[in-house]
């Protein structure tokens, strides 16, 4: 069944993981744009009541400035990018998580999820700490985040956005 997921879009990190993003994370393939989940998965109609939902979550964080600082690795070796602050991502997580219990955090496997920035998911010790070294020297990357992003799965597993909602009273 297709899927949609609540993110805050990170285009200005696109220079430096767009590549690589490609070959070692198939979302990227399958048009997700570098991104920092808020709430994955959200399958509900794009309706006027989640229209309002979403915009309710979005009044209560104004627009924040972030940099993503760091590489850091999950376990499956998993390479990501480190907001910080993390706070404001973490703030409309909680939020999204309150708006929409019956949508758990993927799938209610991650009780508390760590707002991130994917760039390599299942590879080996050793290309994960090839893509440490190669992402490090492009850090930090500053971005100005305004906005929250429905992105919605079609018939054929590709991504697109779906609506944009103004974070804060925009």
């Amino acid at each position: 069944m297709p899927s949609s997921a609540l993110v805050v879009l990170a285009p200005e990190a696109e220079e430096l993981v767009a590549g690589l993003r490609l070959q070692y994370d198939r979302a990227a393939a399958l048009g997700v744009p570098a991104h920092v989940t808020v709430l994955y998965p959200i399958v509900t109609a794009v309706d006027d009541t989640l229209d309002e939902r979403v915009a309710r979550i979005c009044r209560r964080q104004p627009p924040f400035t972030a940099e993503l600082a760091a590489v850091e690795r999950f376990p499956g070796l998993v390479v990501w990018l480190r907001p910080d602050p993390s706070e404001p991502f973490a703030a409309l997580i909680a939020a999204a998580m309150a708006e929409f219990p019956e949508h758990p955090p993927y799938g209610g496997t991650i009780a508390e999820p760590t707002p991130h920035l994917t760039v390599a998911d299942g590879v080996d010790a050793a290309t994960a700490a090839a893509l440490q070294a190669e992402l490090e020297p492009g850090l930090p990357i500053r971005g100005i985040f305004d906005t929250l992003t429905l992105l919605v799965e079609d018939a054929t597993g590709r991504w697109s956005v779906a609506r944009v909602w103004p974070l804060g009273d925009g």
